[in-house]
């Protein structure tokens, strides 16, 4: 029984709630948990991007043309691991952002569509922001390689090769938001995801053996702001491809080598083009460990080592995770007496 209950555990609490920003997911974020198991996540994100003598004009990324820009963020999530139509393994996420931001903008090459009102070219200003920003809800549901995980035995039972699945991600334009501001938290605007995620599991799904290797290709869209600074903004979508590959080191501790690639997103003033598409590549590295069978701290870092030169970004994570399920919590108590 002590057994059946820390590998049942193991399994099913590796998995996390996605990012609310488009940035990344994070490694093994789509790892399918037992049906009915709850997962809690809250995370600290440190943006820095230093955009000098870079056009690209990014509000979902905080990135603003030759500006330089601080991020303070932190996320809280909350996922349910069900299964739909008693076949698929699927995941419910809700995440709520909040936090604040800082950039200081030199206006000597920037066009005036990016300028607030009163601010002239060739002088410098500085903005900041801080609240909310925009929520979001995300779906994942699997379409092949992994059956159904509704009782112990088809948990131990799970030993998955390639997985594909297919999650659908909509944030609500509800977040703190002023239109005569460069800056803000919310967008004020509809936005949304779609991917399709992937990985392939190598050798036995057991902690301490795990390696994989995972690419989540998709694409953010974004509806029009009809109120940024008097204007009305459209942006292309983001196309992006998002990899990992990931090892377990012990039973508890495992890291990832990170990928994360990024196109797209020009900007559009009143149905005139300005600025330059985002391109950028980064390279990061994930370390997980399991302090119980419930809970994980994980830390991260990526910064782009390819796309537009101009612009240099980095990006620290530093998160918690707890995931919980009530027959194995009583499998633990009953496990706890035994012994």
């Amino acid at each position: 029984m002590s057994l059946l209950g820390a590998i049942a555990f193991t399994a099913a609490f590796m998995s996390m709630a996605s990012s609310a920003i488009a940035i990344d997911d994070g490694p093994r974020a789509y790892w399918k948990a037992r049906d009915g198991a709850h997962v809690v996540s809250t995370q600290y994100l440190f943006l820095d991007m230093q955009a000098t003598d870079s056009q690209i004009f990014d509000p979902a990324h905080f990135i603003f043309p030759n500006a330089n820009a601080e991020a303070n963020l932190f996320l809280a999530s909350y996922a349910y691991h069900f299964t739909l139509f008693d076949r698929r393994p699927s995941s419910i996420a809700f995440n709520v952002l909040g936090g604040s931001a800082d950039v200081n903008v030199s206006t000597t090459i920037v066009q005036s569509q990016f300028l607030p009102a009163g601010v002239v070219r060739g002088a410098s200003f500085s903005q900041s922001a801080s609240g909310w920003g925009d929520p979001t809800v995300q779906i994942d549901v699997n379409l092949f390689g992994t059956p159904p995980l509704i009782s112990t035995v088809d948990l131990l039972n799970y030993e998955p090769t390639y997985t594909v699945d297919v999650a659908v991600m909509l944030a609500a334009p509800i977040g703190n938001y002023d239109g005569d501001r460069l800056i803000n938290m919310g967008l004020n605007r509809f936005f949304g995801r779609f991917a399709l995620p992937m990985k392939y599991h190598f050798g036995v799904f057991a902690a301490g053996y795990n390696t994989t290797i995972e690419l989540t290709p998709s694409v953010w869209v974004f509806g029009e702001n009809d109120d940024f600074l008097g204007q009305k903004l459209e942006n292309e979508p983001i196309w992006q491809l998002e990899g990992h590959v990931t090892h377990d080191f012990t039973r508890t501790f495992y890291g990832s080598l990170d990928f994360l690639y990024r196109r797209g997103f020009q900007s559009e003033f009143n149905g005139v083009g300005v600025g330059d598409e985002l391109v950028i590549g980064n390279i990061g590295l994930t370390l997980n460990f399991n302090v119980t069978d419930n809970m994980s701290i994980r830390a991260g870092y990526s910064s782009n080592v390819f796309g537009d030169d101009g612009l240099d970004n980095s990006v620290t994570r530093i998160q918690f995770v707890y995931g919980w399920h009530r027959l194995m919590e009583n499998l633990k108590k009953l496990t706890g007496q035994k012994h």
